[in-house]
């Protein structure tokens, strides 16, 4: 670990990992797969939480959703039997681009949420499939995936953990794909997107989409799934709905691409996640 950590707690309850978060000293943090604390090893942290202790590394079905645990670590959602198929395997590709496969037998589900990040595969695939996270502090309280990123500080305090993600079993007639744009093939991508559509008799019956590289973390983009919502996704509605997703963001610049660039490309992997999905389920 790092010089200023002073304590290690590993509890075995949710109960008691909360109590000690919730000391106001020494600074307490919670510790999950740890491929981003110990990486950046914060010298104000002095004593960390192991969640691994907890029993919250599952995925279970139950009824119509599916329960994921915070600490199934990534490469489960890769090779678990309930998740490598789900929506055509969208979880599964999702969690096996976010992190290289040596740390994906570390990092965690909730843990990968927690961090955040603008292009995060995990979050938008979670986005499109609809995802409501379960949160303990003082309550506990279910949050939409989409509302948990727009303010992340409001739903995760120093004091609380997600514990869960529940997601609704999609029905069968239904495609799901992502799709990047990217310096390199193994590089972190510049715009991201993932497409989660419904089609009977050629028409579009309901999407969801999710844009990452625009803003902090990835976004849900609701007026253009309504664009979508009763047509056929032919090419010039998917013009039309590129020209309207670059009109509706404000993208950041940096040295790896201008506001203007990352603008376009939002347009472009947006188009082919959708034509990807349809094509799933022609």
């Amino acid at each position: 670990m790092w010089s200023s950590l002073a304590e290690y707690h590993r509890p075995t309850t949710v109960r008691e990992a909360l109590r000690l978060l919730a000391r106001p000293s020494p600074r307490t943090v919670p510790l999950a797969g740890g491929t981003r604390l110990v990486a950046e090893r914060d010298p104000a942290v002095e004593a960390v939480v192991d969640l691994g202790g907890l029993d919250l590394a599952f995925v279970e079905p139950r009824g119509h959703h599916l329960r994921l645990g915070a600490m199934t670590n990534l490469q489960a959602l890769v090779t678990g039997p309930k998740t490598r198929t789900l929506a055509h395997g969208l979880l599964a590709e999702a969690a096996c681009h976010n992190v290289p496969r040596a740390l994906r037998n570390v990092a965690t589900l909730g843990g990968t949420l927690a961090a955040g990040g603008p292009t995060c595969e995990l979050a938008l695939a979670l986005l499109v499939l609809d995802a409501r996270l379960v949160i303990r502090a003082r309550t506990r309280r279910t949050v939409s995936l989409e509302a948990f990123l727009s303010n992340r500080a409001e739903y995760l305090s120093p004091a609380s953990i997600i514990v869960e993600i529940r997601l609704p079993m999609p029905p069968t007639d239904v495609g799901a794909a992502l799709a990047k744009v990217s310096l390199t093939p193994r590089d972190r991508p510049i715009a991201n997107a993932a497409a989660f559509v419904s089609r009977r008799n050629g028409i579009c019956h309901g999407a969801r989409l999710a844009l990452g590289g625009v803003a902090p973390d990835p976004i849900r983009l609701p007026a253009i799934e309504a664009m979508l919502s009763g047509s056929a996704l032919e090419d010039d509605l998917l013009t039309r709905m590129a020209q309207a997703t670059a009109t509706a963001i404000n993208p950041p610049a940096d040295s790896r691409a201008s506001a203007d660039y990352r603008r376009e490309m939002a347009g472009v992997v947006t188009v082919r996640a959708l034509r990807e999905a349809w094509q799933q389920v022609r």
